[in-house]
This record gives C-alpha cells, structure tokens and sequence, in this order.
C-alpha cells in the first residue's frame, strides 16, 4: 500500500486488463470479440479498419484477424508514409508482419473516411468494416464481462477511471455497471480521461450508446489531455515513471499514463474522500511505448 493511499485513507486497485491477451491488451479484446463473432456469421473474410500510424487499434485487429483466420486491410491516414516505409512506426511494422495490407490515404481524405464507408464496401464486398478504434455498438457490448468481472473483484468500488479515445470502453463500462452497492454507503462514480483536447464533443456519442441503460454517475475529466493526443510533456513522463517505479507496473504514455495523472491530480484537489476504494482500469496499449522500428 502506498504510503500517499493510507494518508488519504483511500484504497486503490489496478484493474490489470493489459493482461488479458498477449497482443490484443485490453480494451481492444473487449471491443473486438463480438465484432469478430459478427464477421464470421456474415461470411465475411477480412476486416478493415481506419488509424493512424501509431493506432493500438490497427496493431490489435491485424492480429485479432489474423487468430480468427480473417485476412485485414487498414486505411492509414498520411500518404506520405506509403513511399517512405524506413520512417514506419512500429505500429505499422507490425501490423504489416501479421498480415494487414495496408492502404495509406491523405489527412483530407482520412477526415472524410465515413463518406468512404460506401466505395469502401464496393470495392471489398467480402470486407467487415470497423470503424476508427474499433467504436461501436458491439463494441460497447463486448463490455459486459469485464464490468461483471469488476464487480464479482472489487464490489465495494466507489471511483472507477478509465482513458478515453473514442469513448466506446467507457460507455460500456457506464452500461454494465451496478448501482451503488448496498454494502458501500459511499456514492459511485465512473470517471472518463479523454487523451485529447476538447473531450467534451464525445458526450453526445457516449450518451447515445448508453441511452437505453439505466442512469449511473459518470463524469469526462476533461482537463488532463497534457496537450492534445499523443502529447507526453515531462510532468506527464515523471508521473509514468514513479508510478511504474513504486508499483512495478508498465503504463503507456498515449493513454493510461493520462488516466493514472488525472487519479492523481484530483487526490490533490481532495476529489477523492477518505473510505473511498478506487479501481484503475489498465486499458492496455503497451505497443504504444515501443517507438522503433
């Protein structure tokens, strides 16, 4: 127990969900599984997706395709990068390496990519199309068992944080939660870190894949992006490492790393009262620390 915790007379777990495949960590397994289901019960036999060169989500469903004997193709936003593959990321490298054939198209064309849904499926008939991270209704689904596995681990959780991309992990995490547990007389909440700047515009999306569940209290944290997406300032890095220093466990600097700043930041604004027992979940996206080629 961290001395900082027993102060504060607060209880923290880490939910290691990292650990739940050896390269598919995560939340991406979750968002994957039932969309994996679907593609084989449509007959299709490839997925295709969209990201960016450094996406979790395009290194996890070429492998994910791949295990379920599905070939992969990702639309990747940057022209550039198809004629310099010396400057590819990892990310790519790899998704290249377990079979995804890459399409590379310009940032223009990328912010456009739900018009391209269309010609996308004409031209690959045979194609499951997921959309930019792996975000939609069977995605928020896939959250289930681990919101269930949540509850049977750690029943007495008052704070549930969890980083935010596209905010499908955290709308299932809201759908699938119980309400306060009898045994707990402190209320629960669930607390979203979007890693990008103006996180708010994912209310509305998180609101509509929720809309039928029964209200619980979440809250968007919107104010610990540390400068934008894929922004890691030097205070943002001390935090990782002394975080992985004194507990031994790996962040990655795109998202966990942002939600573990953001627990910590509202400890010092004393957010988080004494009793309380909170759960950081461990999104996964480790790929994401390793830079090289």
């Amino acid at each position: 127990m961290s001395p900082l915790f027993e102060a504060r007379q607060i209880s923290v777990y880490i939910k290691r969900d990292e650990l739940n495949h050896p390269l598919i960590q995560g939340n991406k397994w979750h968002k994957l599984r039932l969309n994996i289901q679907a593609a084989l019960t449509q007959h299709k036999t490839t997925l295709l997706t969209f990201g960016g060169a450094y996406s979790n989500h395009i290194a996890a469903t070429a492998v994910a395709a791949q295990e379920a004997g599905l070939g992969s193709i990702g639309i990747i936003r940057g022209d550039e990068l198809e004629r310099q593959p010396e400057n590819w990321s990892h990310t790519l490298k790899q998704a290249l390496k377990n079979g995804m054939v890459l399409q590379f198209v310009t940032r223009t064309e990328y912010r456009k990519k739900a018009e391209m849904v269309i010609s996308l499926q004409a031209r690959f008939p045979n194609a499951y199309i997921l959309p930019e991270g792996g975000s939609n209704a069977l995605a928020v689904e896939g959250f289930k068992p681990l919101m269930q596995q949540i509850e049977k681990q750690c029943p007495k959780w008052t704070h549930l944080f969890s980083a935010v991309g596209t905010g499908a992990t955290l709308a299932g995490l809201i759908k699938f939660a119980t309400l306060n547990n009898k045994k707990q007389p402190l209320p629960r909440t669930i607390l979203g870190v979007p890693v990008m700047k103006q996180g708010d515009y994912l209310r509305p999306q998180i609101q509509k894949w929720i809309e039928e569940s029964p209200p619980h209290p979440w809250q968007l944290l919107t104010e610990y992006h540390c400068g934008g997406y894929a922004k890691t300032p030097a205070y943002l890095l001390n935090q990782k490492h002394q975080f992985e220093e004194e507990f031994g466990i790996q962040l990655d600097p795109i998202y966990t790393a942002k939600m573990v700043y953001a627990f910590y930041q509202q400890l010092k604004k004393n957010k988080i009262q004494p009793g309380s027992t909170v759960i950081l979940l461990h999104t996964g996206g480790l790929q994401g620390n390793n830079k090289g080629g």
